[in-house]
């Protein structure tokens, strides 16, 4: 089986990641990805919403995308967490016999080395390397695989912009997104 594993911060999940998942399924032709919103980051100070509400937007988000699993294997420990601990943990669960992709933006395959044990996931697993604008990844290894991809132009960070200026943010988000940010007043 091929199996994705696409982690991130989802502060919050929006229609980019959705089109992100939908693209590598295709282009890669994997037979699942796993979304997992990070527990707390290693590498920033942590300012996210909770973890369990940031899953429970990946789930609402998520729900009708065929091949797409959504995981709480980080937010439901508070632990930093670290690439190479999580996708260690997917191995055990699904079977070394799969092959794994890790998918990253470009901006952060810049930063790519300084990730703690960025070899030993380079062994592990093929590195999906989505291109965005302003970067240029600079790791050359045979299991870096630099996608072309359309340039999904949303950011979580202008999501949040926009909530707190009350900013409608129905063509950035899902629906049921929308719905939970609005019911637990989040992002204000």
């Amino acid at each position: 089986m091929k199996i994705g594993i696409y982690g991130g911060s989802f502060n919050p999940v929006h229609n980019g990641h959705l089109n992100i998942v939908k693209y590598v399924l295709e282009q890669l032709n994997l037979d699942k990805i796993i979304v997992i919103p990070v527990g707390r980051p290693s590498h920033r100070a942590n300012n996210l919403e909770a973890g369990t509400l940031r899953t429970d937007m990946c789930r609402a988000a998520f729900e009708n995308i065929s091949g797409v699993e959504v995981s709480g294997i980080e937010t439901d420990k508070d632990k930093i967490s670290y690439t190479i601990n999580t996708l260690k943990k997917i191995i055990e669960i699904y079977g070394i016999e799969n092959e794994f992709y890790e998918i990253i933006g470009e901006d952060s395959a810049y930063h790519f080395k300084e990730w703690r044990n960025y070899e030993e996931i380079l062994e592990l697993s093929k590195v999906v390397v989505l291109r965005r604008k302003g970067y240029i990844g600079e790791i050359k290894h045979r299991n870096m695989i630099y996608l072309e991809s359309p340039f999904f132009d949303i950011s979580s960070t202008e999501i949040r912009e926009k909530i707190k200026n009350k900013i409608d943010i129905s063509n950035l988000v899902p629906e049921k997104v929308k719905k939970i940010i609005e019911e637990k007043n989040l992002y204000r």
